[in-house]
């Protein structure tokens, strides 16, 4: 079979022949170890009692099947080869499945230099140099102290991120982390005097739909900023990123509240335009003298614990990954009574390694961080539960036991209604 007509195929699919030969690209492998690959996805996830239950039973069954059918096809078409029970990658095969992975490594590079923080800092002055473009205007023309008040914010936000362009290239962060902190002090003490003076100047502001899309387009750009600063923040442990992102964020929140005071100037109501410029001015005061404390220890030489500003959803997600994993060695003790601890350990060691999957390998996803912290509070867990016993040989008890029939009948019935729900 020609490789157009090999290329002519990939239409007609959803990308299966080309992973299950990117699986096959380290060596020969079995049918089983090719459908234990694809469950490497839900394991990197932290599905690991979905993974269990994609080994057994029905479903099982059907992943056998796929990768069995995929193969074939694979040999007909001339990638692969079959020897006794291991199938391996002709020469076609493997210039086929070099198209994927090298895919998969532009991916790596591009996700690389996104997260570097001097790209978040180039992102942010581009962002926020087009928002005061949008919003400055709109400002002046309806008269709105709120939306002023944002624009005058993002202008300066524009300057805030040549520093810190310019505090990472030549290693001044903690310099630029005080003119940050200086500076949205400044910009809370001129926005609450400006929120003030309106009280006592009043003004009815002139609102048009231009008015409105700079509100709503400024609260959408900048919720992704924040998501994407923060981020990169944590990651990097940058102060100076998750300063900005205090401020992408107190961003949001203006601009909803923006837009609810021009909803209000259209009803004859100024005064609310007023008073939400006077909640922007007391928000920015309030993340600046937070952020002002974290700067002052910065420069005392003592650690600043940015986990502190993590998201939310991000703990969760990992407490449930944690859970997951435990789940999940709960089982293996279920299933091989007097399973010897190091060996459940090194078992779940391994069940955190992708160095074989050579796509998640590509993608930098191969080794997790903290891998071995997960594994050694998982255990734990199971003790301070009191859903094993045992020194050297574990045993599960019965309430572990009861644990384990509960959360595998729950994650059978989120999964047949996902499966049924698709059908």
């Amino acid at each position: 079979m020609s490789r157009r007509h090999g290329r002519d195929r990939r239409r007609d699919e959803h990308g299966q022949s080309w992973e299950v030969a990117a699986a096959l690209w380290d060596g020969p492998k079995t049918a089983s170890e090719i459908a234990d690959h694809f469950r490497g996805y839900l394991r990197v996830m932290g599905l690991f009692t979905v993974a269990v239950r994609m080994e057994r039973g029905d479903r099982s069954a059907r992943m056998r099947v796929f990768v069995e059918e995929t193969l074939g096809d694979l040999v007909q078409r001339g990638w692969v080869v079959r020897q006794d029970e291991r199938y391996t990658l002709t020469a076609l095969g493997r210039e086929e499945a070099r198209a994927p992975l090298d895919d998969m490594r532009r991916t790596r590079a591009l996700l690389r230099k996104l997260v570097q923080p001097q790209t978040v800092s180039q992102v942010s002055l581009g962002v926020h140099l087009g928002l005061a473009a949008l919003k400055l205007p709109a400002g002046i023309l309806s008269g709105s102290v709120g939306l002023l008040n944002d624009a005058a914010d993002t202008l300066l936000d524009g300057f805030s991120s040549l520093l810190v362009y310019a505090g990472l290239r030549f290693d001044r962060e903690r310099v630029v982390n005080v003119v940050l902190v200086l500076l949205m002090l400044a910009t809370g003490c001129l926005t609450l005097y400006q929120a003030v003076r309106r009280f006592f100047v009043p003004f009815q502001p002139e609102v048009d739909w231009f008015t409105f899309l700079a509100a709503i387009l400024s609260a959408l750009v900048c919720l992704l900023l924040w998501v994407y600063q923060r981020l990169v923040g944590l990651r990097s442990g940058s102060l100076a990123l998750i300063t900005q992102s205090v401020d992408s964020r107190n961003h949001v929140i203006v601009a909803a509240s923006v837009t609810a005071g021009l909803v209000a100037s259209l009803l004859r109501f100024g005064l609310l335009d007023t008073l939400v410029g006077l909640a922007v001015a007391l928000l920015i005061l309030k993340s600046a003298v937070e952020l002002a404390i974290e700067v002052i220890r910065s420069l005392g030489e003592e650690d600043v614990d940015v986990s502190r500003y993590k998201f939310g959803l991000i703990e969760k997600y990992e407490q449930f990954r944690q859970a997951q994993l435990g789940d999940w060695m709960l089982y293996l003790v279920d299933e091989q009574g007097g399973l010897k601890r190091t060996e459940l350990l090194a078992r779940a060691r391994q069940a955190l390694d992708f160095s074989d999957n050579p796509t998640l390998r590509e993608l930098g996803l191969d080794h997790q961080p903290h891998a071995g912290e997960m594994v050694e509070r998982s255990m734990a867990g199971l003790f301070e539960h009191d859903w094993v016993v045992g020194e050297e040989s574990l045993d599960i008890t019965d309430a572990g036991r009861q644990h384990l029939r509960r959360q595998m009948r729950d994650h059978a019935h989120t999964w047949g209604h996902a499966t049924r729900h698709r059908h």
